[in-house]
């Protein structure tokens, strides 16, 4: 089993915990190398997620360091997608949809064996001719086979899998603030680095998890409400 998700989520709880002190830089590469006894490489990727997730930024010559502690708090639903494929104005392209075996941190976040097969969705989601939204999604194909056959630039992949007999019974999710990477700027033509939403859910079929997707959000362009009970 790889390395790399074991050392992803620990730097990121060492982080959330405030084990790295704000305005002092983490270990170096070469450092985090030596302690989970991988290479440089490996180390590095697991920092760039981190960037790319907001966690931690780097500056040249000096170092990578912690943005600080994110706090949790309130609770918040966003629009679901049969509510927004009913709007006419809205349309939905598929860039990709196919199977794939997992990965270490796909297979780690959906309880799966690494080189499991899992059904990945890419879509856009636009408003009239804006790029507004990019979901990246990842299904355990055990439970969801014939997903694929589906139209899925029209159909709720949610209500598709409750159409095949699978319950869904709970769904975490997580919102936070990003700055754009490369791919997903450029589906969303904005520049590199632009600051934007990144929601983060993963649903549940019992106490299996069955889905895991992220959304990337224009922050310029989306807005999230919600009403409640004080």
């Amino acid at each position: 089993m790889a390395k790399y998700p074991l050392i992803k989520t620990t730097l990121k709880d060492r982080l959330l915990g405030g084990h790295y002190s704000e305005g002092l830089p983490l270990p170096s590469e070469p450092q985090l190398a030596r302690e989970f006894s991988v290479s440089r490489m490996t180390a590095r990727r697991a920092i760039d997620e981190l960037e790319r997730e907001g966690y931690v930024y780097r500056v040249q010559g000096a170092g990578t360091f912690p943005t600080g502690k994110r706090f949790r708090q309130g609770v918040f639903r966003v629009r679901p997608f049969k509510e927004w494929a009913r709007d006419p104005d809205h349309r939905n392209t598929i860039l990709q949809s196919m199977r794939l075996k997992a990965t270490p941190e796909i297979a780690s976040v959906l309880q799966l064996q690494h080189g499991d097969p899992v059904i990945f969705v890419h879509r856009l989601r636009l408003a009239g001719e804006e790029p507004l939204v990019v979901e990246k999604r990842y299904v355990d194909a055990s439970v969801a086979s014939t997903l694929l056959e589906h139209n899925l630039s029209a159909e709720s992949i949610h209500e598709v899998m409750v159409s095949m007999g699978v319950p869904l019974t709970r769904v975490e999710q997580n919102l936070e603030a990003v700055n754009l990477r490369q791919e997903e700027a450029d589906l969303l033509r904005v520049p590199l680095g632009t600051a934007a939403f990144l929601l983060r859910r993963t649903t549940y079929s019992g106490s299996k998890r069955i889905s895991y997707v992220n959304y990337w959000v224009r922050g310029d362009r989306y807005a999230f409400q919600d009403s409640f009970e004080p």
